[in-house]
Order: C-alpha cells, then sequence, then structure tokens
C-alpha cells in the first residue's frame, strides 16, 4: 500500500482536487472515497495513523451487530464496517457530514444511516467548534483555536434510545475528542439495561478530557463499572488510547 499512497500522492500533485482513491487493504472488495484536501488525505491515505486500531476494530464484528460509529467523520470506519454489520453514524459537523455522505455515494452498495446529532449525556443544542473537514476533528468545547463555530442538536444515547427510532446497538464506537465521557454518561441506562452492547471501541483522549472536568481515569472508572473490564486491545498513539472492550 506503501507505494499505492506515492503514486496517489504524485497523481494529486499533478491533477489536485478533489480525486479519489479505492483502499482494499482491510476490505478485498475495496472502498471508494473522495479526497479533496490534505487532512482528508491523511484520514483516508494514512487511514488517520490508525490503520492497527481499524483492523482490530473491524474484526471483533460479526454479522447480526448493529454498530453506533459515534463521531463519524468522512466514514472511515463506518464505510469499512458496514460490509460487515448494521451501521449507524453520528456526525454533527455539517461539513464532515457532507464528506461522509458523498463518500457513502460512491460505494452504493454500502448501507449507513446517518445521524445528524451529537451524542452527550443530555438534550438539547450545543456548540461545536470546527474548522470543517480541511480542519482538525471537531469539539464540543473550544481546544484547538478554531476559528468556526456551529450550533448542533445534542441527545444522550439513553434519550434516543427510548424513543424506539434506532436498534439497540451490540457496540459502540466513540471517537469524539475528549466527549466521550459525556457520551458515556448519558447511556448509563443502556449499560444498565438487558440490550447492554456486548464491546465497546474508545478512544480516549487525556489531553482533551480537560475541557469537560475529567480525566483518562474517571473514563476508565465508567466503563469498567459499567462491566466492561476484559480490554481485548489496546495502544497508544501520540497521547490517544486505543481501547476494545467487552464483557467477561
Amino acid at each position: 500500500m506503501r507505494a499505492t499512497r506515492a503514486i496517489v500522492r504524485r497523481l494529486r500533485a499533478w491533477r489536485g482536487y478533489p480525486f479519489r482513491v479505492t483502499l482494499r487493504d482491510l476490505d478485498a472488495g475495496g472502498v471508494i472515497f473522495e479526497i479533496s484536501n490534505g487532512a482528508e488525505g491523511h484520514r483516508v491515505l494514512d487511514y488517520g495513523g490508525e490503520q492497527p486500531y481499524l483492523s482490530a476494530m473491524l474484526s471483533h464484528l460479526s454479522e447480526d451487530d448493529v454498530l453506533f460509529d459515534i463521531g463519524g467523520n468522512i466514514g472511515l470506519v463506518a464505510l469499512h464496517a458496514a460490509r460487515r454489520c448494521r451501521v449507524v453514524s453520528f456526525e454533527p459537523d455539517p461539513s464532515f457530514r457532507d464528506r461522509l455522505e458523498r463518500n457513502l455515494s460512491l460505494n452504493p452498495d454500502v448501507r449507513v444511516e446517518v445521524v445528524p446529532i451529537a451524542v452527550t449525556d443530555s438534550d438539547g443544542e450545543v456548540s461545536l467548534f470546527t474548522d470543517g473537514a480541511s480542519g482538525m476533528s471537531p469539539s464540543l468545547r473550544h481546544q484547538r483555536n478554531e476559528k468556526g463555530e456551529v450550533t448542533v442538536e445534542a441527545r444522550s444515547l439513553d434519550s434516543l434510545l427510548a424513543e424506539n427510532r434506532l436498534p439497540a446497538p451490540t457496540v459502540l464506537k466513540i471517537d469524539i475528542e475528549g466527549a466521550e465521557i459525556l457520551a458515556l454518561r448519558g447511556a448509563t441506562g443502556l449499560f444498565n439495561s438487558a440490550d447492554a452492547p456486548r464491546a465497546l471501541f474508545l478512544e480516549i483522549h487525556p489531553q482533551l478530557l480537560g475541557a469537560f472536568d475529567a480525566t483518562a481515569d474517571d473514563v476508565t472508572q465508567l466503563v469498567e463499572g459499567a462491566g466492561y473490564t476484559q480490554r481485548v486491545y489496546e495502544a497508544t498513539r501520540i497521547g490517544e488510547t486505543h481501547l476494545i472492550l467487552c464483557r467477561p
């Protein structure tokens, strides 16, 4: 794949944006993405630096799973996972959601339900700080000198699931730039129910959690208190911790 990426980068320099690439590292059938800026190039061509984690997540999915992809971004996880199970992807940022839906349109055999909300611990409206799809991932706290701000709908998982419009998730993937503590707090009813997810794919951001008055230990204690004590995958990248957690 390294040689292919080098070729694609040369094509980008010659042709400019946007251009399309088909990823086959994790899916022999190929998943098509459109790259419209340098940040997307990193997210797609380099898997955001998280290819081992994505591979581990996909290996833990089965055909009867329902994956809630919380923090859908441009769809790297959702599109790959949808070849394996049912996927509901939550992406509140309009710019990232447009890119996610564009990538879905390029893969007509892939089905993903896209939900335009921020998953937190309560219902209402919140500010999302963002530089759009050409910048870093958005956050519910002003943390990286983001220039943009949009108001988006916020919901807790417990509130959403009480409406019975969405299927009960068997797996949660959470990657939301420190707001993982909020999403987890808003799912305590789910964790204590008979429909509790069998696994969590969780990215912990210690450097960003402070803006939410929380620490990585707070996140760990919350998920372990909910019964997710078996770590089947753990890795650290640039201060972020990637976990796959299951109940024993």
